[in-house]
């Protein structure tokens, strides 16, 4: 006879439900101490409203629940936090974040900086933080966060400083190397490496060649499925 897993309990940030069968939701969460994790929540038809609105995306809540393997066990499930009333790009932005996250990490991987890292940024959403500058330096601190990280501050070729004002190719897993002439879309500016590393101030233009940067880096990593949500927006973010 299998002995019955033990009850666990963890912190969660909710970042989808949907149905499953008939009296269940499948729900995908980023745990802080199990990392992410996808449980099923079964329900009697009348107590699904109450459920549903607990498992609403972006919201902290605490959470007992069972298993082995993938897939878990749903017991209980409090709010701990505000429901976070998203609306608009900000709305399809924490979709982009939520799906990005799914995607760079499989269930069960996830520590403490993860996520804090997610607090931060569902924080910063519901907040009146410019949008673009915050997405694309989440972008690379998820990245890092994975084992991804981008060398921002010297070249990987001479170990030299990056300069604002200097041009660079940059080879995705070493980093940046100085070009003396502008290359077109093959380089890239200081000014823009050293915004998405937090040092300096995005500009118009270091901000649209970063997102297009951003986009080639992830495709290195996601490969060439889309991500939908970013599909979604009503401006190209």
């Amino acid at each position: 006879m299998a002995l019955e897993s033990p009850k666990r309990e963890d912190l969660a940030y909710v970042l989808h439900s949907r149905r499953f069968r008939e009296n269940s939701l499948l729900v995908d969460v980023l745990s802080r101490e199990h990392g992410r994790a996808s449980l099923i929540a079964r329900a009697p038809s009348k107590a699904k409203s109450r459920l549903g609105e607990s498992l609403q995306p972006f919201r902290l809540v605490q959470l007992t629940f069972s298993g082995r393997g993938d897939l878990f066990t749903l017991h209980q499930v409090e709010p701990t936090g505000p429901l976070r009333f998203l609306q608009g790009d900000r709305l399809l932005s924490g979709m982009y974040v939520n799906e990005l996250l799914v995607r760079l990490t499989g269930r069960g991987e996830g520590e403490q900086p993860l996520f804090d890292l997610y607090a931060q940024i569902i924080d910063e959403l519901a907040s009146v933080v410019p949008l673009e500058p915050l997405l694309r330096r989440f972008e690379v601190t998820l990245l890092e966060v994975c084992g991804y990280g981008l060398p921002l501050h010297e070249t990987w070729t001479d170990q030299l400083p990056v300069a604002p004002d200097a041009q660079y190719r940059y080879v995705i897993e070493q980093g940046p190397e100085q070009v003396h002439e502008e290359a077109g879309k093959a380089s890239v500016s200081g000014a823009m490496l050293l915004a998405l590393a937090g040092e300096l101030a995005f500009t118009e233009e270091t901000l649209a060649q970063a997102k297009h940067f951003m986009r080639g880096v992830l495709r290195h990593y996601l490969g060439e499925k889309p991500l939908h949500a970013r599909t979604l927006f009503t401006s190209d973010r």
